[in-house]
């Protein structure tokens, strides 16, 4: 049996996600059981090589076939708005992808704090397991244990597919009101509220794209839960980095009902279409991924 490598540490910071001490981190899977996946596939490949082209050869495997079918899609610069049918195709494929193949289980669907038992999620800490990296694209899961949250940030430029494969997510997403040249990394600015909702596995992936379908958001898990993610373009500080921002907090009223007694104005419950001033902020030391090693199968 292969030893399992510890996890790494890393920090979702205000420029981007980070790894410390990741150098020898590659884009293989890292786990005795995505090695021995790996092993298997090489060989597999090897014994039709001589009998069908490249071209010919179809994988077999729905997260293959997806993180092909996309990568094509990225170099041939139709991953955006303007190619909605590529992105529709992208998003159902992505859907079909079973968890098997992502070392995940089935019973994690009916039973997500059996799930946070077997990926481990012993805290409050986000876990981040890598798929794939490189110039182009990024790809991998993003694995939260119960009450924690990736704060409100920016994706600048990026066309983003989120999958959730189990537990129960929610997802606020804002789209600025008027799209600034540039990211706003100081300040605030006026965005529109366009999803604030819980979804569940059997809901379709989320896209959201530079500057429309909630470039800015915020999940917040109800559950143990975990959500495959491919972004494109990837975060390449300091051209393009990851901003934090809140919503910007107002004044508190005291309305006087009776002599000598106040009480604050209770929040209203916003909706969509709403508009708001973020602000941006730093997030607090308390939050923190780390790095955990992807259980499931290879891509290429």
């Amino acid at each position: 049996m292969l030893p399992f490598p510890q996890p790494l540490p890393l920090r979702l910071t205000n420029s981007v996600l980070r790894l410390r001490g990741c150098t020898g981190v590659t884009n293989h899977a890292c786990t005795a059981a995505g090695f021995l996946r790996q092993h298997v596939s090489m060989h597999s490949q090897g014994a039709v090589a001589g009998s069908q082209s490249t071209s010919q050869q179809t994988s077999g495997s729905r997260l293959q076939d997806f993180f092909a079918a996309a990568r094509r899609a990225v170099l041939r610069g139709t991953v955006n708005e303007s190619n909605p049918e590529t992105v529709t195709q992208l998003a159902k494929m992505m859907g079909a992808i079973s968890l098997e193949e992502l070392g995940l289980e089935e019973d994690m669907v009916s039973d997500p704090f059996l799930g946070a038992l077997k990926l481990h999620l012993r805290d409050s800490r986000i876990k981040y397991m890598r798929i794939f990296e490189d110039h182009n694209l990024t790809f991998g899961l993003f694995c939260f244990p119960a009450g924690a949250a990736i704060p409100l940030h920016n994706h600048p430029g990026m066309t983003v597919f989120s999958r959730l494969l189990f537990g129960r997510l929610r997802v606020s997403a804002y789209d600025w009101v008027v799209q600034p040249a540039a990211p706003i990394t100081s300040g605030s600015a006026r965005a529109r509220l366009v999803c604030d909702a819980v979804i569940e596995p059997a809901n379709p992936p989320l896209v959201l794209f530079p500057a429309s379908g909630g470039n800015l958001h915020e999940f917040t898990a109800e559950t143990p839960c975990a959500v495959l993610d491919l972004l494109t373009p990837p975060y390449v500080p300091p051209e393009r980095n990851c901003t934090y921002y809140r919503v910007q907090r107002q004044a508190m009223g005291w309305p006087v009902s009776l002599p000598g007694a106040r009480r604050p104005v209770a929040s209203q419950k916003m909706h969509v279409g709403d508009e708001v001033e973020l602000e941006v902020f730093v997030p607090p030391d308390s939050f923190e991924v780390v790095s955990g090693c992807y259980p499931g199968d290879p891509v290429s």
